[in-house]
């Protein structure tokens, strides 16, 4: 019976293109003979999608490819070992994208061979790239090589086609704002420079300034772009940027599958109503009615543990001296004793420990390294649920994807915008702005240094479901394509601070009042 339900079980993985050894057949064939014969077709068509769905390298099954599809039958409700309920991801392990002009797509790029010179000539291009292939996407948008008789479409040519034909009349061009000589800015893209003059130009009320990529209409004459008004890229539809990526995961971590498709994790994320994860900025350590402030908040979240406490620095409320070290140590001696108080939230909660600025470990230089060991070796080892990290870094909670950086943002672009949007609407297009360059940093790198290596640690792309923008500058939540941009809030100030609730995509904003 068994041989005779083997040939049939090959058969059947022939038909999808699969190879199964008559060893493995039979082991096959000895399972499902033990299951209802109504239900046995069912089961083995599921085995055999499961197979198909994983990395294969070839057609021939092999014992691990069939026993991992079996137990995801037999045990469907059990999370897999590379489907991580929560898992944090630094800097220097963040996937790299770039577009792949022979596939036309994006694709996750895996090279990186590159000398240091060469990096910090290929920041702004592939920055550059990236928007300039989105945009292209667009319904709105053409480019000069693409036969022009949709005349409801918006004509973009290059800065190379605008100087080798002499165009005349208005024109739309996509390109990198500079300034190569003093007093004079520049619209750059891969294939040349132009001037641009802005002295009557309209800015439509958003962020503009060096370093962005923006789209300009204006007329060329003289040797010089003037422009009549200025705009921010199109934002391209989360479901359209993940089409081309077919479920890798371009997040980082462990696993190869993205697991914002896993059933399984969206099943567990949503039946944790109560789960909330906490991002808590400027936690000074040498502050002692600071740190009983963070034992209050310990206190109220007593019985129900956070999933997480994200805390961002700086950890210190002085810049750094020759007595940073020794501050830093008892600082977070005393911190742990605090945690250790409260057992539910010690072993239930992680504590996510995020450098700022001042911080010491490095120079101002993102992404910055975790703070250093010799200052953190007693915390991890009371705490073990502690994880000290880079900034900025990523959380992925079940199917949630989170970015954190610290960096004051939006207070270095309002101090170098072109102009200021208007008060009741800066928050908004500050988050259009970063989703729109699909970039954390989108200004000069004067403004915000960058490691020439690493800048793809500040890509927001495909864009994930939390930004969250630690800055010197008040609580606020504002939304763009789908995607929230929080800053908690300084603590050090007025113990502002925000929890995310993942079951429901909801933030909210919370504050310790001030008194004894």
């Amino acid at each position: 019976m068994a041989d005779k339900y083997t040939q049939i079980i090959q058969k059947k993985f022939l038909l999808y293109g699969l190879i199964l050894s008559k060893e493995l057949g039979i082991s096959l064939a000895k399972r499902l003979l033990t299951v209802p014969e109504n239900e046995r077709e069912s089961l083995l068509i599921q085995i055999i999608e499961l197979i198909s769905s994983q990395n294969l390298n070839d057609s021939h099954i092999s014992a691990e490819h069939l026993n991992l599809a079996i137990k995801e039958c037999l045990e469907p409700n059990k999370l897999k070992d590379t489907e991580t309920i929560f898992n944090i991801i630094n800097g220097y392990d963040i996937p790299k994208i770039k577009y792949d002009t022979c596939k036309k797509k994006f694709i996750i790029d895996d090279e990186s061979s590159y000398s240091e010179a060469e990096y910090k000539s290929l920041i702004f291009k592939h920055r550059f790239e990236m928007v300039w292939h989105k945009t292209l996407r667009h319904k709105q948008f053409l480019s000069s090589k693409i036969e022009k008789q949709q005349t409801d479409k918006t004509n973009l040519i290059t800065i190379e086609y605008l100087l080798s034909e002499l165009r005349t009349g208005n024109v739309s061009v996509m390109g990198l704002i500079t300034k190569l000589t003093d007093n004079q800015y520049y619209l750059e893209d891969t294939s040349g420079t132009v001037k641009i003059d802005l002295s009557s130009t309209d800015f439509q009320n958003t962020f503009i300034m060096e370093g962005c990529i923006v789209i300009v209409n204006g007329i060329y004459k003289d040797d010089m772009l003037h422009v009549k008004n200025i705009s921010l890229p199109p934002i391209e539809s989360l479901k359209s940027l993940r089409n081309d990526f077919e479920g890798a995961n371009t997040f980082g971590g462990p696993h190869n599958v993205s697991l914002k498709i896993s059933k399984k994790l969206q099943v567990h994320e949503e039946t944790n109503q109560d789960g909330i994860i906490i991002f808590i900025a400027e936690l000074w350590l040498d502050v002692p009615n600071i740190l009983q402030k963070f034992r209050k908040l310990l206190e109220g979240y007593m019985t129900y543990p956070p999933i997480a406490f994200v805390l961002c620095g700086q950890f210190l409320s002085f810049p750094p001296n020759a007595t940073s070290a020794q501050a830093l140590i008892t600082g977070f001696k005393n911190l742990v004793d605090i945690i250790a108080e409260y057992t539910s939230v010690k072993e239930s909660s992680k504590f996510v420990f995020v450098p700022g600025p001042h911080d010491l470990g490095s120079p101002k230089i993102l992404p910055k390294p975790p703070l250093p060991k010799c200052i953190i070796e007693k915390v991890t080892k009371v705490i073990p649920n502690a994880i000290f990290t880079t900034n900025p870094c990523r959380i992925q909670y079940c199917t949630k994807e989170i970015v954190v950086l610290r960096e004051d943002v939006l207070t270095k672009m309002c101090r170098n915008a072109f102009r200021f949007p208007k008060k009741e609407y800066f928050l908004q297009h500050f988050a259009k702005i970063i989703i729109s360059q699909s970039h954390l940093t989108p200004v000069s790198l004067r403004t915000v240094p960058i490691y020439w290596r690493y800048d793809h640690a500040l890509q927001i792309f495909p864009t994930p479901d939390l930004i969250v923008i630690a800055d010197n500058f008040e609580t606020y939540t504002t939304n763009c394509s789908n995607s929230f941009v929080i800053n908690p809030g300084m603590f050090s100030k007025n113990f502002s601070f925000q929890a995310y609730v993942p079951a429901v995509n909801q933030i909210q904003d919370c504050q310790l009042p001030d008194v004894p």
